[in-house]
Order: C-alpha cells, then sequence, then structure tokens
C-alpha cells in the first residue's frame, strides 16, 4: 500500500496515542531502519530507544554492520544507557520482542533485515509501528495500520520529537526537563541537523517553521545539560561539525573521487565504471565507497548550483547492482528530482524532491557510462523543460 500523508490532525493525534500504548504495555523492542542507514535513520534508532529506555523498556538496535565513526558517539550512548546494538550476522535478535519499530525507511524493501527479524515482521502477534517522512511515488507501508506515524517532516527524527513531547504530556507526572535528557536532546538534533543540512535543503515553509521549533528546543537543552569547559558535543553546530567530519580513508576515497569529476551545463557528476569500483572498493571497503560517495552528491550538487550526480558499481560479494544517486543543491528548486524516476521508468528507486537514489542490475546494461551520459542528457531536458 502507497504511503499518504495523514489527512487529519485527529488522525494523527490518534495515531501517536496508539503508539505510546505500545510503548507503555509492551516489555521489548527491536529498532530496525534502512539498508546503509543515514544520519536520520541512525539518529531515529538511537533517540526512539533512547525514549524506550526512558520508560523502562527493553531495547535492541539492529544494524546491518558496523556504521560510520562519526556516529559513534551515538551508539556509545546507546551502550551505555543499556540499549543492545546487534549486527547481522553477529548475535541473535533477543528472545521476547513484542515490537518492532521500523524508521526512517521508504519501503519494506529497504528495511535492515535478516532471518531472525523477517519471522518477527511476519508474526501478526508482534506489533510493527512505523515512523518515516517519506511520502515519494514508490514509498510503501511497513508498520501495521494504525500504527503508521508518516507523515511530511524535515527528518524522521523531527517525527520523533513530536511523539517525545506526546509523551510527556500522557504522563503528567514526569518532569520534563528530566525526561528529555541530554543524550535524547542530542539524538534527536543529529538527525534534524544532519538530514537538512542545518536547514539547508528544507523544502517548505512549513518543513522551516517545524525546524526552527524543534532544533531551537533541542539545542537550549542539550546547552543547558552539557557541562561547561567539557569536551562533550554542546550544540547543534558542534554536531553538524561532528557528522561532516571525514576519517583519513574517507577523505582520501572523496579526494579520488573529486578528481573524476566532470560538467555538463546543470550537472556535475562522477562515474565510476566496474573496474574503477573495484579498484575503490578494494582499496577502501564497500562502507567507505557508499558513505563517500553520498558527500560526494552534495558537494557536486552545490558546485554546480543544481545537480550533482554519483554513479559506481556494488561489491559483487553483496550484490550485482549499479548504483545512482542524484541529489539538488539547495539553491535549486525548479525540479522535482522524482520526476526523474517516472519520466524513465526507473522501478528500483526513491527519494524526496531533493535527493533520489536508484539501482539497475549490472547484466541489464551492457554499456553502463552510455547510459549514464544519457540519463544526465535528459535530465539537462526535464530542466529545461521546466524553465
Amino acid at each position: 500500500m502507497e504511503k499518504s500523508e495523514i489527512k487529519t490532525i485527529a488522525r494523527k493525534n490518534r495515531i501517536i496515542a496508539n503508539i505510546i500504548d505500545e510503548m507503555l504495555e509492551r516489555d521489548s523492542f527491536l529498532l530496525v531502519g534502512h539498508k546503509d542507514p543515514d544520519t536520520d535513520c541512525i539518529a531515529a534508532l538511537a533517540s526512539t530507544a533512547l525514549l524506550l529506555r526512558k520508560l523502562q523498556k527493553e531495547a535492541t538496535i539492529f544494524l546491518p554492520g558496523p556504521v560510520n565513526e562519526q556516529f559513534s558517539y551515538l551508539l556509545a550512548i546507546c551502550k551505555y544507557n543499556g540499549i543492545t546494538i546487534s549486527y547481522n550476522g553477529q548475535g541473535p535478535v533477543p528472545y521476547g520482542v513484542s515490537a518492532v519499530f521500523i524508521l526512517d525507511t521508504p519501503k519494506p524493501a529497504m528495511i535492515t533485515q535478516n532471518e531472525a527479524v523477517v519471522e518477527l515482521l511476519g508474526d501478526p502477534a508482534v506489533r510493527k509501528i512505523e515512523i518515516d517522512h517519506h511520502l515519494e511515488t514508490d514509498a510503501e507501508y511497513a508498520g501495521d495500520e494504525g500504527y503508521r506515524l508518516v507523515s511530511s517532516a524535515s527528518s524522521t527524527c523531527e517525527l520523533i520529537g513530536i511523539l517525545s513531547y506526546k509523551i510527556v504530556k500522557r504522563l503528567q507526572t514526569l518532569d520534563r526537563k528530566d525526561f528529555f535528557t541530554r543524550n535524547i536532546a542530542l539524538s534527536l538534533l543529529t538527525g534534524l541537523v544532519g538530514d537538512s543540512h542545518m536547514g539547508k535543503y528544507l523544502k517548505t515553509n512549513k518543513e522551516r517553521r517545524y525546524y526552527t521549533l524543534f532544533t531551537g528546543i533541542f539545542d537550549r537543552l542539550l546547552i543547558e545539560k552539557t557541562l561547561r569547559n567539557s569536551r562533550n558535543i554542546a550544540s547543534m553546530e558542534d554536531i553538524f561539525d561532528e557528522i561532516r567530519r571525514f576519517s583519513v580513508q574517507e577523505k582520501k576515497c572523496y579526494d579520488e573521487l573529486m578528481a573524476l569529476k566532470e560538467r555538463s551545463p546543470s550537472v556535475t557528476f562522477v562515474y565510476l565504471g566496474k573496474e574503477k569500483s573495484e579498484e575503490l572498493i578494494a582499496r577502501y571497503g564497500l562502507e567507505y565507497l557508499v558513505n563517500t560517495s553520498k558527500a560526494i552528491a552534495d558537494t557536486l550538487a552545490e558546485e554546480s548550483g543544481k545537480l550533482g550526480f554519483v554513479s559506481y558499481y556494488d561489491d559483487e560479494s553483496v550484490s550485482d547492482y549499479i548504483q545512482f544517486r542524484l541529489r539538488r543543491s539547495s539553491n535549486f528548486h525548479t525540479l522535482d528530482l522524482r520526476t526523474v524516476l517516472t519520466s524513465f521508468d526507473i522501478a528500483n528507486g526513491g527519494g524526496h524532491p531533493g535527493a533520489i537514489g536508484f539501482r539497475i542490475r549490472q547484466g541489464e546494461l551492457p554499456e553502463s557510462r552510455a547510459y549514464f551520459l544519457e540519463l544526465v542528457n535528459r535530465i539537462e531536458k526535464l530542466i529545461e523543460a521546466d524553465r
């Protein structure tokens, strides 16, 4: 079933109330996000788990594997607060899970899962709760009816911020400042500023209003609850600096990719053929290539003033796909990038107006560079037609 905006405030409040009921009544929760989790996804997993721990519940975060070291502070916070981090193939999903949170994931096919997670998702006795801000044309629900907090927002963490305030309102005996710990504020801010690049990629006035509201609230809480003269992250600016920080290996990979950039009138792009992709994966690993390609797409978009485009081959031991990432500049709003997917009949992809990703099996493209350049030309025509 395709995702759509919740039609009324009353309906949204009922869904939030249903989710809070489950958080209060059930004892053990598994939290999953999407494959190749980004800033908002990891922050959503951490903040939701911290909320559950504040309610004295058991919480386990399921990840596909180790994440960027820039996010290590979030996982360290989770472990310190008694939250289990389970990596695919490195430890079982805990026994007795009665509810699964599916966070920041556009559609079921993108959920990070193994056999145990698939079994939980297929068990009608296990409640599936979904929180997500993706409403693109190919997005599909993964949660149970009545437990889908799926709505337009600057980030999934914005929706979790709303949920957290509703929890406090429900439990009137809780002291608000005590409930919103420094770690909850830090996690929510990470998702808010990371997904929007400190508000640069927000699309509507509504998103800007809510972003300003929530970053203001949680930034003040973070500042209040961080000891002065400590070396801890103390503000949303500190968070943004941290998540933009490259490791030595990532910087080397980034520089190699940037050396390959090419330009058309509206698109600055990097195309990695099979041989170059294999070379970089052998040198740095697939995780570094995936994460760096996201940063490169952002950089190329800003350099172009319109669009940044990146393509690379997956490691064949993982999949046989060619990956594509297209990002819009923060100052370019003419083209809704989702129209690229619909105009070119691309089924295996998704995103939002300012950023999309899609993938095509290697065997379907005998000459992938020619296809990539044809995409660039057709995107140029879409931009021209929109003027």
